[in-house]
């Protein structure tokens, strides 16, 4: 086995160190941090021209800020991007647009999120923290490699109208620039896989370098349903892989032929159950793990049923909100990073980090180095207690009412939109339909329509067709972590819909079906006639 990825780990985590002693001083002072970080990006971006619309160069301090600069979801921001995406410079931002990643709004489909230097930067500012810590409480992921999935495979080259590049080019680019060449040294899988033609190849690719890599000791994905879909893929694969890894008919990828030999003998033409026995260094898998993705670890935990998962903390397209350390009851506020702002749910009230109440809830909004000022993330986070001085937070939900199973973020004024082109475009006026998640035989959503069978199936395969659109739901379909809609013909929908609230305590006046319910349980309401049942 190669020395190469333990030095380049060795070198990685004394190059981290410096992030961490500075996100350890920041868990002590994170009024002055803060403060300090939001008076740079209001200095830094004052003459843009979204910084002279708001005043920020007489802005004096966070009671200011939040008086003069309004909160704003992206579809207000719209007018704002499109210039940025047109090439325009000094928009939202001094720093130079590096690149715009794809994202989704609210009530729209495909947004993009300009990334600058100093976004990188801030990115780092979070990551390399978490990486000292993994590195240095976990020294055996230190001695092998590391398999990182960021960026989303099958990705095409595209540019803006401006010519701005779209999407990261290299799952590097979360990293400070001097490290990158040191992390590409320690990846089981090179980042040039990512740009397979497509999902199948990129699968294949990537369990033919996994398993080209017995040392792997740290798997990092998102979802752990991109993960289990990985598994299947080589359990189907797994004589293909051996073959390939034995004779060297990949291009760029070398024979192993000891190694699948090896491989073969102990486990035949079919992968074993628990993986790592494939794999007896892997270490640890990190993960989402709250939320819905929770519902999916359970398929992890099967086929890797001895390493450790520890749960990633709330990081989006537009910023990093928490981290996860070894030891900490939760993930910590990423205080280093950008400024950071707690919404409470009850009056819309701006709170910094340092004065949040244990076990409160609260929506996040940033102000980054990427030209967002008081941007409403829409996720929300329940304080569950302190590091220091600095909050502990756990995900919570959407703030937003998004259905978010397995990464689609879908909103139900995206899915009203979705559904009526739908019903457009079939000519099915169906006087109830209402999109659901299920998490059975595989995560996807139902649409039960008041229609025949054969008009709810339609009218379903048109709405999976128009979500497509929307750049989450296409990539979790893509990937195969969605399954595709399924129509159920149903009768009485306002009244099976009103009865089953009714008994969750709603008021039944109010009572409005919407597009997109995301509670669960629905298939239990609308399938299991007649007794409803309380959700």
């Amino acid at each position: 086995m190669s020395i190469l990825p333990t030095l380049a780990n060795v070198v990685t985590a004394a190059g981290a160190a410096p992030a961490r002693a500075r996100f350890a001083a920041a868990l002590r002072d994170p009024a002055g941090v803060q403060r300090a970080l939001l008076m740079r990006t209001l200095r830094a971006n004052a003459d843009t021209a979204y910084g002279r619309a708001h005043g920020f160069a007489s802005i004096r301090d966070a009671r200011e800020y939040t008086a003069r600069v309004p909160l704003v979801a992206f579809d207000e921001l719209d007018g704002w991007m499109s210039r940025v995406a047109a090439g325009e410079a000094n928009v939202l931002t001094r720093d130079a647009v590096r690149f715009m990643e794809p994202t989704g709004g609210s009530s729209g489909f495909l947004k993009l999120i300009p990334y600058t230097a100093t976004l990188q930067s801030e990115f780092s500012a979070a990551v390399m923290p978490w990486l000292f810590d993994l590195l240095t409480r976990r020294p055996a992921l230190i001695h092998g490699q590391a398999y990182w999935s960021i960026t989303p495979p099958g990705r095409q080259p595209a540019h803006t109208a401006g010519g701005i590049p779209i999407g990261m080019q290299d799952d590097a680019d979360y990293f400070p620039a001097p490290l990158r060449a040191l992390l590409r040294r320690g990846l089981a899988v090179p980042s040039a896989v990512a740009s397979a033609p497509d999902i199948a190849t990129c699968r294949y690719l990537t369990l033919r370098a996994l398993l080209a890599a017995p040392d792997l000791a740290l798997i990092s994905v998102w979802s752990p349903s991109f993960l289990s879909l990985l598994t299947i893929a080589l359990d189907e694969q797994f004589d293909s892989l051996l073959y390939d890894l034995e004779r060297g008919t990949i291009s760029g990828a070398p024979a192993r032929p000891d190694l699948a030999r090896q491989l073969r003998m102990r486990f035949g033409r079919r992968a074993p159950q628990d993986l790592g026995l494939v794999w007896d260094r892997l270490a640890l898998i990190s993960c989402w793990t709250e939320g819905h993705a929770a519902r999916a670890l359970a398929g992890v935990r099967e086929r890797f049923p001895h390493v450790e998962i520890q749960g990633k903390g709330l990081l989006a397209t537009e910023g990093v909100v928490s981290i996860p350390i070894f030891g900490a009851d939760a993930p910590v506020a990423a205080l280093t990073s950008h400024y950071v702002e707690f919404l409470d749910p009850r009056d819309g009230r701006a709170f910094p980090a340092h004065a949040l109440d244990v076990g409160g809830t609260y929506e996040v909004a940033l102000t980054t180095g990427g030209g967002l000022y008081r941007y409403r993330l829409c996720d929300v986070v329940r304080v569950e207690g302190m590091l220091h001085r600095a909050p502990l937070l756990s995900f919570q939900g959407r703030a937003d009412k998004a259905s978010d199973i397995a990464g689609e973020k879908l909103t139900a004024a995206l899915v009203e939109r979705a559904l009526d082109a739908a019903m457009r475009s079939t000519r099915i006026n169906a006087p109830f339909a209402m999109l659901a998640p299920s998490w059975t035989p595989m995560p996807h959503y139902r649409l039960y329509v008041e229609a025949p069978e054969w008009d709810a199936q339609r009218l379903a395969d048109a709405l999976d067709q128009e979500l497509h659109a929307a750049h989450h739901y296409e990539l979790c379909r893509s990937l195969g972590q969605l399954g595709p809609v399924r129509g159920v013909s149903i009768r009485g929908g306002d009244s099976i819909y009103e009865h089953a609230c009714a008994e969750r305590g709603q008021r039944t006046g109010a009572i409005k079906p919407p597009a997109l319910d995301a509670t669960p349980g629905w298939e239990r309401v609308f399938e299991c006639r007649p007794d409803p049942v309380l959700l």
